[in-house]
C-alpha cells in the first residue's frame, strides 16, 4: 500500500454563512484525519464540524464546515490524512474577501440623564451592510422601548452607525450584546458586556 493521495483540487466554498474546506483523498485511513488552523489542531466544536464521505473507488471526501465565518477565522488550514504507510496533506488558504470593518471599539453613551442608553458600533464596507443584534446569543427582540438605528457615520464616508438604543433600561437589560454586521462578502462582529451601576 502507498501513503494516501490527493485526488484532484481542494476547494473552498462558502454557503448560509459557512465555509466549507472540502478535499478528496484515496487510501486515506477516516479514523486518521487531522485538521490544522496555522500551527495549532483543529477540535469539533460547536462552529466547527468535521465530515467525510464515501466516494467510491477508495476515494474520500473530508469536509470541515466553518460555522459563522468572519474575519478571524481567516488564514492558512490544512488537513492531514494517514495511513499504515505515511501521510499527506492539503492545504487551503480561507481569505475573508472585504467583509465589513471595524473602526472603533463598541461603547456606550448614555442620554436623556440616563433614561435612554445607546450601545454604538461604529463599522464599514464599500458594499451593502446589515446588523444584527443579539442579547446573550438570542436575537434581540425589538420593541418600543428596545429600536435599532442605522446612521451614516459623519467621520467616514464608507461608515455607518449602528445604534441599539434602550429607552428606560431595566436590570433584565443587563447582558452581553453582540452586534453581527454582514455584506455579501463576510460578516464581522463585535460585542459588550451592558452592566448597570
Amino acid at each position: 500500500m502507498a501513503p494516501p493521495s490527493i485526488y484532484g483540487e481542494p476547494k473552498i466554498r462558502s454557503e448560509n454563512g459557512s465555509v466549507f474546506l472540502e478535499v478528496i483523498a484515496t487510501g486515506a485511513d477516516v479514523s486518521k484525519i487531522q485538521w490544522f488552523f496555522g500551527a495549532d489542531e483543529l477540535e469539533e466544536n460547536e462552529f466547527l464540524k468535521f465530515s467525510h464521505n464515501d466516494e467510491g473507488g477508495n476515494r474520500t471526501m473530508f469536509i470541515a464546515e466553518i460555522k459563522d465565518f468572519d474575519k478571524p477565522l481567516a488564514g492558512e488550514y490544512k488537513a492531514v490524512f494517514a495511513n499504515a504507510d505515511g501521510q499527506n496533506s492539503a492545504s487551503f488558504t480561507v481569505t475573508a474577501g472585504n467583509a465589513p470593518d471595524f473602526h472603533d471599539k463598541p461603547h456606550i453613551v448614555q442620554r436623556d440623564n440616563g433614561n435612554v442608553i445607546v450601545i454604538k458600533v461604529r463599522a464599514k464596507s464599500h458594499l451593502e451592510m446589515k446588523a444584527e443584534w443579539f442579547k446573550d446569543d438570542k436575537p434581540v427582540k425589538m420593541t418600543d422601548r428596545v429600536k435599532a438605528v442605522v446612521k451614516k457615520d459623519d467621520k467616514d464616508k464608507d461608515g455607518y452607525q449602528f445604534l441599539l438604543e434602550i429607552t428606560g433600561p431595566q436590570k433584565d437589560d443587563e447582558a452581553k450584546y453582540k452586534c453581527i454586521v454582514k455584506n455579501s462578502e463576510g460578516q464581522n462582529q463585535q460585542s459588550l458586556n451592558l452592566v448597570f451601576d
